[in-house]
């Protein structure tokens, strides 16, 4: 007796395939590029890339958020992108890591978002007799109790 055939949800639907039909990625393969070991650095790494228009993706990332002891264990988290991509991704990298991709916190000519105030020094705390004596009756409570 077929099951499915007793449903009549099920009775128009298509036979399951027992052969492996795995989808494809869009652009092939993905090859990892660099690994690091810091999930956020990783994230900046990726917006770089996807700036370049490189389609990037993150490899253990999660894992390494969640349990950061795991981090070098797993060899930090996998920056991948599709294998026609990889020269190019790794190109953006080494410009990552040189820095020639930072952003300046204020061009030259700008005028800084905030005055410069010179602070005055702060003045001593000058505590009387009776403030003494209560604050050390409260640390000794705090220690006995």
């Amino acid at each position: 007796m077929n099951p499915s055939a007793s449903l009549p949800l099920f009775a128009d639907a298509p036979a399951a395939s027992h052969e492996d039909e795995r989808d494809e990625p869009p652009h092939g393969d993905l090859v990892t590029v660099t690994r690091v070991f810091d999930a956020l650095e990783a994230e900046m790494l990726r917006g770089c890339l996807e700036a370049e228009g490189i389609p990037a993706t993150l490899g253990d990332v999660q894992t390494v958020q969640t349990d950061t002891l795991l981090t070098v264990a797993m060899g930090g988290v996998r920056v991948m992108v599709p294998a026609p991509f990889a020269d190019a991704a790794r190109q953006t990298v080494e410009a990552f890591e040189r820095g020639a991709l930072a952003i300046d916190e204020l061009p030259p000519d700008a005028e800084a978002p905030f005055p410069v105030v010179d602070a005055e020094p702060a003045a001593p705390l000058r505590l009387s007799r009776a403030a003494w004596i209560v604050l050390a009756i409260v640390v000794v409570a705090v220690v006995v109790f």
